[in-house]
């Protein structure tokens, strides 16, 4: 999964230096704990945000009890756009999964940018664009897929966007929990753990305590075959 949220390399590549000073000059640093909201749905949209280093979950709530993952994002990737719109409110919420470093931007200057940069807005829109359609493909992947081939897709978006360790080439760099699996996969809570179990008993995964090891990526893809 392409890090199709860095907005640093269409910051570098279509502004002009002098507003990349600019960007520069206004852009603070905020750390945010594990499980802490970076920002919620229905509050004002007032800020750009890019994760300087960290693991972010963006969702949404469906209900008050059932949350939906709509992105894993990490290091370098994009957070709030989805408040540039007329209500300028955020219609999701971003809460960090690790202790995590975020950039912010002043939503008033990231504008001031976009119209002053033709390229830099043109390649934003191909960015909201792509995201959109992403989002609407993994949605409809999930409501035409069985309860193994959406957890298989959940821990494939798990593996492509958070990695492996550095030292161990088949441990998952960061696991989201069994119930951010749930809401990623659009399934239940129990038939992510039976099915991990499955997993594990066919030689795909190995799960050790909380962490997860891909044994048979090839197996698993072939599982969670679609379009992404």
């Amino acid at each position: 999964m392409a890090s199709l949220g860095n907005l640093l390399d269409l910051f570098t590549k279509y502004c002009t230096p002098e507003w990349q000073a600019l960007a520069r000059t206004h852009t603070t640093t905020l750390a945010f704990k594990a499980g802490e909201t970076i920002f919620k749905e229905g509050q004002r949209c007032e800020n750009m945000y890019m994760i300087d280093k960290g693991r972010v979950k963006v969702f949404t709530n469906y209900t008050a009890d059932v949350e939906v993952i709509l992105r894993l994002a990490q290091d370098g990737f994009a957070l709030g756009h989805r408040g540039l719109r007329r209500e300028r409110t955020y219609p999701v919420t971003a809460v960090a999964l690790v202790p995590t470093t975020v950039n912010i931007l002043p939503i008033g200057v990231f504008e001031d940018m976009l119209r002053a940069n033709a390229l830099f807005c043109y390649h934003f829109m191909l960015f909201l664009a792509d995201e959109m359609g992403r989002s609407e493909q993994l949605r409809k992947n999930l409501l035409n897929m069985p309860v193994k081939s959406r957890v298989a897709l959940a821990l494939r978006i798990n593996a492509e966007v958070f990695g492996f360790d550095r030292d161990d080439g088949t441990l998952l760099a960061h696991t989201i929990t069994r119930r951010e699996m749930s809401a990623l996969a659009n399934s239940t809570y129990e038939s992510v753990i039976r099915t991990l179990g499955e997993f594990q008993h066919a030689g795909i995964i190995a799960l050790e305590g909380k962490k997860v090891r891909i044994l048979d990526m090839d197996g698993l893809c072939k599982l969670a075959d679609c379009q992404l």
